[in-house]
């Protein structure tokens, strides 16, 4: 079994391309970095995984185009075979997640796709003052229906490589550094004008109480770059106040934020500075209950070409109940209001004047019936209302998956 999995891991970094091929050898390399006896235990988890799905307007479409007849809906199968690391050596920890998918659609088979995915993390620790973590993530997969309502595939590449490391000069202060790409890359070259390159930078301190909480103060700097539309390329400068606070025993508070500007290397009147920020709670209702509590306004990026950002203002509510020791019943409300900024990606497109509400909710369940074999089902419904009649749409799908880890 190890032996297949290192040969898939050799197909994937042939077939990965540009974007695939660092982050696949960063995690072979940290494979290689771990003894060979430990392939005997439980540092390498081999897991295959399958699912059928339906979901009833896979193509977004508004109420007209599905009272007319035409057909939306479809079924589709997903199958994946992985990898998963996870090993302590010293106080060193290395994560990894290797997978390669593919899928197939029963209506439109132009979609049928494969897939790759990958993320690794090396979390380092430096004597008693330093420590961090290095890692990567990968994702060659179809864009999202959401994003992009088309009967053309369109295949999208996402990389992030990133840095951070914490200096505890004092037993109650504590400085913070971090830096991350990102990468989007779209395989159609309609949607070359909506790729980007996102550098980020961070800097910071932390004061630690003794009761374990914390709070601090974050500066950000960011460059966005638009390489076939650079009418979007920006800058970003950004300070946000942090707080991660145990509130009682079973209550636990997250929050970041503060105050984001926005410059553009052209049109300055498109310049923007506006509140951002994000909160989340935590509550361990009971022994078997948990409920999550989110709430958040920010700028967000979109994949529309007539606006390259949007100001998203939403709240979500989880919750997940361990009904038995082999069964997780969960659920996940979603409401979002986006409001595009009318500034088109292209010269010369129409920009949008829009705003749209989004609302999304998903059940499910999840029964493991063996410590390797893990089953679950769910059904969501999805919904979005917009000044823009032809970007409305509503859809319900439901999602039955199977994952087997050796």
């Amino acid at each position: 079994m190890t032996k297949f999995f290192v040969m898939n891991l050799r197909r994937e970094v042939s077939s990965a391309g540009e974007y695939g091929l660092v982050p696949l050898l960063f995690v072979a390399g940290a494979l290689v970095c771990v003894p060979a006896r430990a392939v005997e235990g439980d540092t390498f988890t081999p897991y295959a995984t399958y699912g059928v799905n339906y979901d009833d307007n896979l193509l977004r479409q508004p109420d007209y185009v599905r009272d007319s007849g035409t057909a939306v809906s479809d079924r589709w199968t997903r199958a994946a075979v992985g990898v998963r690391m996870d090993k302590e050596i010293g106080r060193q920890k290395l994560t990894a997640d290797l997978s390669a998918n593919h899928s197939e659609y029963e209506r439109f088979n132009q979609f049928n796709n494969d897939g790759q995915e990958l993320k690794a993390n090396w979390n380092w620790v430096l004597g008693n003052q330093f420590s961090g973590n290095v890692g990567t993530s990968y994702s060659k997969a179809l864009t999202p229906f959401e994003d992009f309502r088309s009967l053309e595939p369109n295949m999208r590449v996402q990389q992030r490589n990133y840095i951070d490391a914490s200096w505890r000069l004092h037993p109650s202060w504590q400085i913070n550094t971090a830096y991350s790409r990102y990468d989007l890359r779209y395989e159609l070259e309609s949607q070359q004008p909506a790729e980007r390159t996102l550098n980020t930078a961070d800097i910071g301190f932390d004061y630690l109480a003794s009761s374990g909480n914390k709070v601090g103060i974050v500066f950000r700097h960011a460059e966005g770059e638009y390489a076939y539309a650079p009418i979007n390329t920006y800058s970003q400068n950004e300070v946000k106040a942090k707080v991660d606070w145990q509130i009682t025993g079973k209550t636990f508070v997250q929050f970041l934020g503060g105050w984001a500007k926005r410059e553009y290397t052209t049109n300055p009147q498109r310049d923007s500075s506006v509140p951002s920020a994000r909160l989340t709670a935590y509550w361990q209702a009971t022994a078997k209950t948990a409920v999550s509590l989110g709430v958040w306004r920010e700028i967000g990026a979109t994949d529309d070409l007539a606006a390259n950002y949007a100001s998203n203002r939403g709240i979500s509510l989880a919750s997940t109940w361990d009904a038995t020791s082999k069964i997780r019943v969960d659920a996940l409300l979603t409401s979002e209001k986006r409001d595009y900024n009318g500034v088109s990606v292209i010269q010369g497109l129409a920009p949008l004047d829009r705003a749209d509400d989004y609302r999304n909710a998903v059940l499910g369940i999840t029964y493991k019936p063996t410590r390797h074999l893990g089953i679950r089902a769910s059904v969501y419904r999805t919904q979005l209302d917009s000044n823009i009649t032809s970007a409305t749409y509503r859809t319900d799908g439901v999602k039955l998956s199977t994952r087997y880890e050796f």
